[in-house]
């Protein structure tokens, strides 16, 4: 009996030291690593990758966003720069050049085992990479979002960002030919920039073409510290997207001008049960909304009135309206809109809104004003005689 009292503590005992031993062991390398080792580097290990997030349902519309797509490999440029397939490498015309590679083995990537990476020795550079995306819909709001990450000295600002140009300007004459000689587009829209260095951070921008186009734009800067010493600076990217997006709070952005142009047409109402439907045409392809507000019922009238149904001319200037239908960015001629919900003898107040291109700038245009009173009909009580035997 004390034998085996004996055996089965030891047994307990080895236990307890594998189970510490797993606790210590350390975890997983991150995927990739630096030439540098992260002494060298100046900081005490790499951050692994955040988690990533679930992909969306939404295409993407950037070609080879992740650098991962097998139909477009890595590509060869003088001097000897390698650069994801479907973009195109660029730097500020007499500035200094940076090394283009694919991160592979020798650097971190977010995902999938390939990230673009430039770097540099020694001088601090100004560039990155681009891609001009077609097909698109005018002024309809697009998301563009890139994971980056940069590493240095300490102290190092990389300022790195991504933007995006609504003319869709191809920056450079070809992909040999890649020096930016009249600057960067002067209407692009740029992210936040990342300040922060050894670890991963997701850049977000949005913007509406003004046309059939955008340009992708990654950009790093990296700003010395103060103090002297040499540098090295890199800059990788990975698992970008580029999607259909919204507004802010799912509206359209307000009009400029609350007088209506005509280039909305065509309004008609109509009631089915509890729901107001609104529809209306435009001259071309926009996206639709409606903005409205329940107005509060009416003092008791001085004498009865009939049903009815009124559309008012406004005047207003400014109008707040507090609720909206969902948007729609689709762009299509004949829109239409619901507001559910109802009760009888309410009233609505409301203009169905468009966004368009309109001389080199995407315009909302609005129709005039109208209040339509609903009058949900009675419920219908249908009895049937029993059968019974």
């Amino acid at each position: 009996m004390k034998k085996l009292v004996s055996l089965l503590g030891l047994i307990f005992l080895l236990a307890l030291m594998a189970g510490a031993a797993s606790v210590a062991a350390p975890p997983p390398p991150d995927p990739g690593r630096s030439p540098l080792s992260p002494a060298q580097a100046g900081a005490e290990g790499w951050l692994p990758a955040p988690p990533i997030e679930t992909q969306s349902f939404t295409p993407n519309l950037l070609v080879n966003g992740n650098f991962d797509d097998p139909a477009y490999p890595f590509y060869w440029r003088y001097p000897n720069h390698f650069v994801a397939g479907g973009w195109i490498r660029w730097w500020i015309h007499g500035t200094v050049l940076p090394e283009y590679d694919d991160a592979r083995d020798k650097r971190p990537y977010y995902d999938g085992g390939h990230a673009q990476v430039y770097f540099k020795w020694g001088d601090t550079y100004e560039a990155g990479i681009y891609q001009v995306v077609t097909g698109l819909a005018p002024c309809t709001p697009y998301r563009f979002t890139m994971w980056a990450r940069n590493h240095s000295l300490e102290g190092v600002l990389p300022h790195a960002r991504i933007g995006l140009d609504p003319q869709g300007t191809q920056l450079t004459p070809s992909d040999d030919d890649c020096a930016v000689k009249t600057g960067l587009p002067p209407q692009t829209v740029w992210s936040r920039e990342q300040t922060a260095l050894f670890t991963w951070e997701e850049l977000s921008v949005e913007a509406e073409p003004l046309g059939n186009r955008l340009t992708a734009i990654l950009y790093a800067h990296p700003e010395p510290p103060p103090y002297g010493g040499p540098y090295y600076y890199d800059t990788i990217w990975d698992a970008g997207r580029l999607i259909t997006g919204t507004y802010p709070g799912g509206r359209l952005p307000e009009p400029t001008s609350w007088t209506p142009s005509g280039f909305i047409t065509n309004i008609v109402t109509s009631t089915v049960l509890n729901t107001l439907v609104i529809e209306w045409d435009t001259l071309a392809p926009a996206s639709t909304q409606v903005w409205y507000e329940i107005l509060p019922p009416p003092s008791p009238p001085i004498s009865p009135t009939g049903a009815f149904t009124v559309y008012l001319p406004l005047v207003m200037k400014a109008p707040t309206f507090t609720d909206a239908t969902s948007l729609d960015v689709t762009p299509v001629t004949h829109h239409r809109a619901v507001i559910p919900g109802l009760q009888d003898g309410q009233t609505v107040r409301f203009v169905a809104l468009s966004r368009r291109l309109l001389g080199g700038s995407c315009v909302t245009e609005v129709s005039a004003p109208m209040e339509v009173t609903v009058h949900v009909p009675p419920l219908v009580h249908v009895y049937l005689p029993l059968v019974m035997r």
